[in-house]
This record gives structure tokens, sequence and C-alpha cells, in this order.
């Protein structure tokens, strides 16, 4: 058994606080084994918990109350600046919105935030009067007694732009606000291209968004009317700053329109000059050819003197119908009346071409010159009156009637003439042809009216028949 004393004598070594050893609880004493060692070892050092470290709670919590402090009185410091600011007790005042409302208006809300006010006006589509904006702009602070302008709308004006190139004149009313334009040349004096005239004209007031309309002058040139009619060609030569003459020629174009001018279309002639219009005859083919009247009806008395008839007497009827009778020596007559199945006319003592001037034309009638009559015309049957009815043009024959057919209203006294009598529709007229032998003499007539004109009268008593109705009132009335 070794000797206690021969023993090497144990090392105690204090533990470090930062060793991987240390006691993990920090809230535990440190203890020595006393059976290990039966009594404490000299030197040995217990280990502290970290809060019981000297000093260390009293030194953090006064820190955090200060930084707590200092925040609290610079948020209270920020609210009451942004409170003071927007109340406006520093920083000036806002400019206040006044768009839309009057200048006076205007004034007294901008001088009642202690700002000045000058006024200036815009050129607008807005209300003359009231304010389009302002400078600064709303909602601007602005130093008390700054100035703040005020633009006032006024209305848009034409401005003064005749005798100016069309591109001078476009960027004159571009500047005025204008923004849409239409280029019309017309005939001038003024020198090629320059502009005339506007529409709206000069001075006058418009909206951005209307069209102003640029009227630029070109030579006084004859204007392109070959194949228009002859209402239109008269209308565009005046329209040129022309005189019309027109001079109806024989031609297979449509009736009234314009077979050719002179001086020629585009040439370049003097204000006022004269243009000769040739147009192709606004006349029927034939005078017999009834139905073709009421297609040149302000025409009819023209072709008829130039076909050898005298207007013998002209008046007006009821409602201002035309009542109009034409004669010839051998032709025979031709009239326009209301009552065309009459061989009766009332003359009037007028000769005013009543047509031309506008008058209706109710309805024609032709009294057959003797030379147009066939030679079967004094025994009269079918082939007579289609003979009469293809010389007037008519077609569509539907009905003949003699005087063994015809119903005679107690009104009328029948006589012993015999007659024929056709009659037809074509479209929207109706037509006769009437052959009548009375004693020793045979005349024939044909009519053409509006199938219209009829239904004002009682046809009950005619057999409900046009056909009867004109053969009986001739014949017997």
């Amino acid at each position: 058994m070794t000797d206690e004393k021969d023993r090497a004598p144990e090392q105690l070594v204090p533990l470090d606080q930062n060793s991987e050893d240390a006691v993990e609880d920090a809230d535990a004493s440190a203890v020595v084994d006393p059976d290990r060692f039966g009594r404490v070892a000299r030197g040995a050092v217990a280990a502290v918990a970290p809060d019981a470290v000297p000093g260390e709670g009293k030194s953090r919590h006064p820190r955090r109350a200060v930084i707590a402090l200092v925040l609290v009185v610079a948020l209270v410091g920020c609210v009451v600046a942004a409170a003071t600011y927007g109340a406006e007790l520093w920083g000036g005042k806002s400019v206040p919105y006044v768009v839309g409302i009057s200048q006076e208006a205007a004034g007294s809300k901008i001088r009642g935030k202690g700002l000045a006010v000058k006024v200036a006006t815009v050129a607008s589509d807005d209300p003359v009067g009231t304010v389009v904006r302002t400078s600064p702009a709303a909602g601007t602070r602005a130093r008390v007694g700054s100035t703040v302008t005020v633009y006032v709308a006024r209305a848009r004006v034409v401005p003064k732009v005749s005798g100016l190139q069309l591109g001078e004149a476009k960027k004159a009313l571009r500047e005025s606000g204008a923004k849409n334009f239409s280029i019309a040349y017309v005939a001038s004096g003024a020198a090629d291209g320059s502009v005339v005239a506007t529409e709206p004209a000069e001075g006058a007031t418009f909206q951005a968004s209307d069209t102003i309309t640029i009227k630029v002058a070109r030579p006084y040139t004859v204007p392109y009317v070959v194949g228009k009619t002859e209402e239109d060609a008269r209308a565009a030569v005046a329209e040129a700053g022309l005189v019309a003459s027109v001079t109806y020629v024989n031609s297979d174009e449509a009736a009234q329109t314009v077979v050719a001018a002179d001086p020629a279309p585009g040439t370049t002639i003097e204000k006022g000059a004269t243009v000769t219009l040739q147009v192709s005859a606004p006349y029927p083919s034939d005078y017999h050819l009834l139905r073709e009247y009421f297609d040149y009806k302000t025409h009819v008395t023209e072709f008829l003197k130039g076909e050898g008839f005298r207007l013998s007497s002209s008046s007006t009827g009821d409602g201002g119908v035309a009542r109009v009778l034409y004669t010839s020596a051998d032709k025979g007559n031709v009239t326009v009346t209301d009552t065309p199945f009459s061989h009766s006319f009332p003359k009037g003592s007028g000769t005013e071409d009543v047509l031309a001037s506008g008058a209706p034309l109710p309805g024609i009638r032709l009294d057959f010159a003797s030379a147009d009559l066939p030679e079967n015309a004094a025994t009269p049957d079918e082939s007579t009156v289609r003979q009469l009815a293809d010389l007037c043009g008519f077609t569509g024959m539907s009905q003949t009637l003699t005087q063994d057919q015809a119903v005679v209203p107690s009104n009328l006294r029948k006589s012993s003439a015999r007659f024929l009598c056709a009659y037809g529709e074509m479209g929207d007229y109706c037509w006769s042809v009437l052959v009548v032998r009375e004693a020793d003499r045979t005349r024939a007539a044909a009519t053409c009216a509006p199938k219209s004109l009829y239904d004002a009268y009682d046809l009950g008593k005619f057999n409900n028949s046009v056909c009867d109705m004109i053969a009986c009132v001739d014949v017997y009335g």
C-alpha cells in the first residue's frame, strides 16, 4: 500500500464562466461533491448566474425610457405641425378651386384667402365669363399677398383671313382654335388660290369642334354641265358667276339634258359672260302624243307654238288649274282643262302662259283635224278607234262603247248621234278616243288625264264606267 504522502496532489482549477463546461443553469449554485473531496477545495470559485452580474440591470431600464420619451415628443411634434399646416397657420394659403364659376365669384374666393387676383382672358369653348384655369393651379400653397392669375373664357372668333393664301389662312384659324376645315373653290376676280371668304364669316363666333369652310378664289371658268339636267346646268353656270342661255335641239338624249356648251366646259372667261347650253328638246315627240304633255307641262305652250298652234285663251280654274285653248288652221285644237271629256270650252280673254308659270295641268284633249280621220270614220268600227289610239301613242285599250250600249243618265237627253268610244289605261293615266257621227258631220277627239281626275265624279250614273261618262257627256251633254 502506497503511502498517502507519496500520492501526487490533485489540482483544483476554477471553472471559467465562458467555458463550455460551465454549469448551463444560470440560476443554480456551483456545488463541490463532498464525497469526492470531503471538503471544499481551496481556491474553488462558485459559478455566478448572469442576472447576478453587478450593476447590469440598473443600467438598461433608464436608457429605454429616454428613447421612448424622445419618440413620443417627436410624434406629437409632427401631428401638431401637420394640423397647423392644414389649418394654414403657416406655410401660406391654398389656392382655391374656382374653375367653372364666374370671374366675380372666383375673385371673391381667392381674395378671401388673402391672395391678390389678376385676370386674363383666353379663347375657349366654355361659357363666356367663366374661369377656365388658374396660375398657380388649385391646391397650390401660395404666400399670403402673392398674386393668382385667373384665366376667364372668351368666345372663339373667326379671324380675318381674306386675301391670305390657303396655308396661311389655315394657320391663323388653327391659332384661333379651329380644328376642322373644308375647302370650297369659288369663281372670283381675286388672285387665284387666295382666300375670299369663310363660313362662318370673319368675326363670327365658333366652337373648336365646328367646321370652318374656307372659300378659295379660282378664275371664272365654264363648268362641266354636259349630261346634267337643264335646271342643274343653269344653277351651275350661275354659281360660276356666268349667265346661261339655252337653245333646244333635237337629240337622242333624254329631254332637258344638256348635250353641249359654248364656250366648252373648262374654258376660262370673264365674269358675267354668257354660256350657251344646247339642251335636248323638252317637248313631246309629236303633238298627238297626249300622255307626254304631262312630262313637259311648263313647255307645252312653247312646244305647240313651234308646231303651228296659237294660244287663243288662257286662265286658271278652281284650285288654280290651267285652262288653256290652243287652235290651229290644219291640226285641230288642243285644250288643257279639268273637263277634258267635254267638247265645250269656256273661253277666257287672257293670253298669259299659265302653264309656264306653274299652273297644274289637270287633263288634255285633242280635237282631231279632219285630215287625221280614218277613211271609215263615218261608219266607225274598232279599227277606226285603234288607228286613232295608235296615232296618239295610247296602249292598254280595255273597253269600247257604242250609243246602243251606253247608260244615259236622266239629266242628259239622248240624240240620234252615233258614236264609238274606246277607253284604256297607262299606269296612273287613262285615255279615250271618241268618234261621233252627227247628221252629215263626223268628228273625233282624244283625251288623257290622271285616273284620279274622275274620282271626284259620281260614276254610278254612268254604270260605274269612265268610258260611259266620257261618251255621254261629250255627245249628249
